[in-house]
């Protein structure tokens, strides 16, 4: 019998921090540019990988909400798991700050963007709920179409990411897509807000909104996803 998520998503949680560090230590050189030049790029790939440092494990603690909250479903009455998805998600997002910043070490003149952070840490609970809709109203299916479900899912959640990570000011993403896909938008409010100025001056500081519009869309339209999922589900239920 699988364990309580509870028990298991806590440790698991800080295995993926740490698992994360050197990817995203070494996201910038690999996907965005693996040979900076002059000053502006060399501040770029530094803030870059201030932030991504900081927030990792962020993204995969999202998905991992968002399991939490389904796997609850299966364990708990509606209400009763909701409650539980909301607390476990704020545990889980305090967990991934208390192992991340540690590890991250270092400080960087443009300090961090708080606020696209904290509305990252903030979606975790959001995604448990979430979560909880999705399982109240989906009965779980065969092994083979779980598996084949959970292949397409990851490879999904792995192209989101990599697409919202590497947007520069050529590469927008349309704002109703990121209402409609939330990991899209929270891959994207951190790329956006690791952008610079294609000419500096000084003080060197980041273009763009710093991910505010993707961070919106975020936050608004995972709040949309869980109270429709949520609502289906318990329409569904009370049917039988």
């Amino acid at each position: 019998m699988i364990r309580h998520p509870a028990v298991w998503s806590v440790p698991l949680m800080a295995v993926l921090v740490i698992a994360a560090m050197p990817v995203n230590d070494g996201f910038y050189e690999f996907w965005i540019n693996y040979d900076p030049q002059g000053d502006g790029q060399q501040w770029e790939w530094g803030y870059t990988d201030h932030v991504y440092r900081h927030t990792s494990g962020v993204l995969c603690g999202q998905v991992l909400s968002l399991l939490t909250g389904y796997l609850l479903a299966r364990r708990h009455r509606q209400p009763v798991a909701l409650a539980v998805a909301v607390t476990l998600g704020a545990v889980l997002a305090v967990v991934t700050v208390a192992v991340a910043v540690p590890l991250a070490g270092g400080e960087h003149p443009s300090g961090l963007p708080v606020g696209v952070i904290a509305a990252e840490l903030v979606a975790y609970p959001l995604f448990a709920t979430a979560g909880v809709g999705l399982g109240t109203l989906i009965r779980p299916p065969g092994r083979v179409l779980t598996a084949a479900i959970v292949i397409v899912a990851g490879i999904g959640w792995l192209v989101m990411t990599v697409a919202g990570l590497i947007q520069d000011d050529r590469m927008g993403v349309p704002v109703w897509l990121l209402w409609l896909l939330p990991p899209l938008a929270a891959s994207s409010a951190l790329g956006q807000a690791t952008l610079s100025l294609s000419v500096f001056t000084e003080p060197i500081r980041p273009a763009g909104d710093w991910g505010d519009q993707a961070t919106g869309a975020l936050l608004a339209g995972l709040t949309v996803w869980t109270v429709v999922l949520n609502l289906l589900g318990a329409r569904r239920r009370a049917a039988g």
